[in-house]
């Protein structure tokens, strides 16, 4: 979240508040292709309300959040992030044609007579995105999985193989006590606020 190697979320109403810690590589796995679930749950919750691209989101950035929708998003995420525990918690490199060398940067490749995109990013994820060459405006047409599909013949690159190695994921341990918090209060107001702490953890 906005360049922090630790942020929070923090929930609370008249009585309590609860705080979601957030490392930043927990939250880029919200953002990789394919996983809708997790711009959906960033959405319910205004992270990005009072967000500029000069600041950031703003210091003590504040929204207020009904129970209920915030409960749905949360849960919708705990069921996304176990559906695809295995695969989230390693990070991922990708060799192509035999080289030695690995990489984690978006490159072009061509497979099946389409043109498209490998990338390894946001960490916990790896993919080809292949496009739509009728279409005007970039539209993908296929998606590749490489952290499924390991291995891919391109056309003029060789095979491109995916490599992984593990990596830390703490949402199945941070969501669920936030869920408890949230269970008893979908029919309140809250106020949901979003804290940058980057000089709180190294």
């Amino acid at each position: 979240m906005a360049n922090a190697s630790r942020s929070a979320i923090i929930l609370g109403d008249d009585r309590e508040s609860h705080e979601l810690l957030i490392t930043q590589r927990d939250w880029g796995l919200l953002f990789g292709a394919g996983f809708t679930e997790g711009p959906l749950f960033s959405s319910a919750f205004g992270v990005y309300d009072n967000f500029s691209v000069a600041g950031g989101i703003a210091k003590d950035s504040r929204v207020p959040r009904l129970g209920k929708p915030l409960f749905d998003a949360a849960r919708v995420l705990v069921r996304a992030i176990e559906r695809d525990a295995d695969l989230l918690r390693h990070d991922y490199t990708y060799s192509a044609g035999g080289e030695r060398a690995r990489h984690s940067g978006a490159q072009s490749v061509r497979v099946r007579g389409r043109d498209g995109i490998i990338s390894a990013r946001p960490k916990g994820y790896c993919s080809i995105q292949l496009f739509d060459a009728r279409s005007k405006t970039p539209r993908v047409a296929e998606f590749i999985d490489l952290r499924i599909v390991k291995t891919v013949e391109t056309e003029g690159s060789g095979a491109v193989r995916s490599f992984r190695r593990e990596a830390e994921m703490h949402w199945l341990e941070t969501l669920p006590p936030w869920i408890e918090f949230l269970r008893p209060r979908v029919g309140s107001e809250l106020m949901v606020e979003h804290v940058v702490a980057r000089d709180r953890w190294a």
